[in-house]
């Protein structure tokens, strides 16, 4: 079995989880069984699971040591609440001597938790619910601190209790993991001890286990810290070193990474170049060249008609934090408006406002003091850019750097021309100059400027990009993509030591 490890699938289904459920289909393609690994609990994670069509394909942490509950009857709302407690609820509050002793919070017509107060006002507990079933229970002290968590089975036993203690500024910190598993009390420091067992109870019951890491910080230290033998992957789906060059400082986890190389089996990256670079830096293990996502045969056969384009509008698909430098896009707009002003730029990506404030207040800050917001937007998180991508006139890559960039390859697959700085790694496998697209010099903001001015200004030219926009990309094709999968699956080489 393969098994593709990331940490969760939720509503906000980001690029590597997208690239898996990709690479779930291609293996189904090649009859190879696969499946992803999910590490963190997540409420309600099956009507995600679902609504992606990967029902049956995603084994997660939790749910392996608790049990699932999809054969569990449906209990009503208003039957669970009445057995919360014996006292006796009304409009989702149980008062005592008018106090508040329990409250219930309700998410789309179902119970999410339950608090639980007492004699004195204190919380001494908040129950989450699933589905109306009881799922874990936070425990805290007298200020409001957790300090433990237990999750129950579907028999409503404590199956699994994280206990926490003070660190800095007063922060609960994970101490110590206790589990019940196989008839015995297992205990484990950290998630990662954790990990590293449930990935060797996989691998204990699998004749063939092979395991691909695509967040290194969800499996790279669960992997040295395995018993059981296995393959294992490292997939990288962003630079190896800090600057993006070969001679680089690497980041912390490929120090790890170096250092295991005899655990090993393979690392994965997406462009021929970085591959280059991984084997020249980390020569004890293999190096594969795998493109993380990959086109349909339909995206070489059919381009969008060029006709159907908003003439102007630009588009970039980058979180907003300052590596992607948005900056650059936002001045060289500003600067075209002034002589093209049905320019239209839309920029769509996390606004990753929880780490990295300034750069979102800075952006912003940017467009309201150039009272630019009526043609400079930021959009979002969006699940399908199918449409920004088919009604652009062209999309453009910022970045200090990339480990590939589906932005690109998903443009040039719905005929959108891409102009890019030409930094490592991947715009430059895919964008080909005069072809479907500009490569610029990295940080060559009046260069970048020029071109995206030429290519709106001669509209013939951004036609004919737009109509070869796939024609430098059979190397991304489905095809292509499973001959290279087929290469590292049928390759005997890889490490299979515990």
């Amino acid at each position: 079995m393969h098994y593709f490890i990331t940490s969760q699938i939720d509503d906000y289904t980001s690029a590597i989880e997208l690239a898996e459920i990709k690479r779930l289909h291609l293996f189904d393609d090649l009859n190879q069984p696969a499946v992803i690994l999910t590490r963190n609990y997540v409420r309600n994670a099956r009507q995600t699971w679902a609504r992606l069509g990967i029902s049956g394909r995603v084994i997660n942490l939790f749910q392996y040591f608790l049990g699932t509950n999809v054969n569990r009857p449906v209990v009503d709302t208003t039957i669970a609440i009445d057995r919360l407690s014996n006292l006796p609820i009304h409009h989702q509050v149980a008062l005592v001597d008018g106090k508040v002793r329990l409250k219930v919070v309700r998410a789309n017509s179902e119970i999410y938790y339950v608090d639980y107060f007492d004699q004195w006002g204190f919380t001494d507990r908040r129950d989450f619910y699933e589905a109306n079933y009881l799922a874990y229970s936070e425990y805290f002290d007298d200020a409001g601190k957790l300090n433990t968590r237990v999750y129950y089975d579907q028999a409503a036993r404590a199956t699994m209790i994280f206990r926490y203690h003070g660190g800095p500024n007063n922060q609960p910190i994970l101490s110590l993991i206790m589990l019940t598993h196989g008839g015995c009390h297992l205990q484990f420091d950290d998630l990662d001890h954790l990990m590293a067992y449930f990935l060797d109870c996989l691998a204990k019951a699998d004749t063939d286990p092979r395991f691909y890491c695509d967040r290194e910080d969800i499996a790279v230290l669960p992997f040295g810290l395995m018993n059981q033998p296995a393959k294992r992957y490292i997939v990288l789906h962003s630079t190896f070193t800090q600057n993006a060059q070969r001679n680089g400082d690497f980041y912390p986890y490929v120090k790890q990474i170096a250092k295991m190389t005899n655990r090993l089996a393979g690392i994965i990256s997406s462009t021929a170049a970085e591959t280059a670079d991984v084997s020249a830096r980390i020569p004890g293990v293999k190096a594969y060249t795998v493109p993380v996502s990959y086109l349909p045969a339909a995206a070489f056969m059919n381009q969008p008609a060029f006709a159907n384009r908003k003439r102007g509008q630009l588009i970039a698909v980058a979180r907003v934090t300052k590596m992607k430098q948005l900056d650059h896009i936002i001045h060289i707009t500003l600067r075209l408006h002034q002589t093209l002003p049905f320019v239209d730029l839309k920029i769509y990506g996390y606004e990753d406002s929880t780490s990295d404030p300034q750069t979102v207040q800075h952006l912003h800050r940017l467009i309201t003091d150039n009272q630019a917001a009526a043609y400079i937007h930021f959009c979002g998180y969006v699940k399908d850019l199918t449409p920004a991508y088919e009604q652009a006139d062209i999309t453009v890559l910022t970045s200090q750097f990339e480990g590939f960039s589906m932005a690109v390859l998903e443009a040039l697959g719905h005929g959108c021309p891409v102009v890019s700085y030409n930094v490592n790694y991947g715009p430059g496998e895919m964008i080909k100059t005069g072809i479907n697209g500009a490569l610029i010099q990295p940080n060559d903001q009046e260069a970048m400027y020029t071109a995206i001015k030429q290519l709106l200004i001669d509209q013939t030219r951004l036609a004919v990009y737009s109509r070869q926009a796939t024609e430098p990309l059979q190397r991304f094709s489905a095809a292509a993509v499973r001959k290279d999968w087929l290469e590292v699956i049928e390759d005997q080489h890889g490490a299979t030591s515990s």
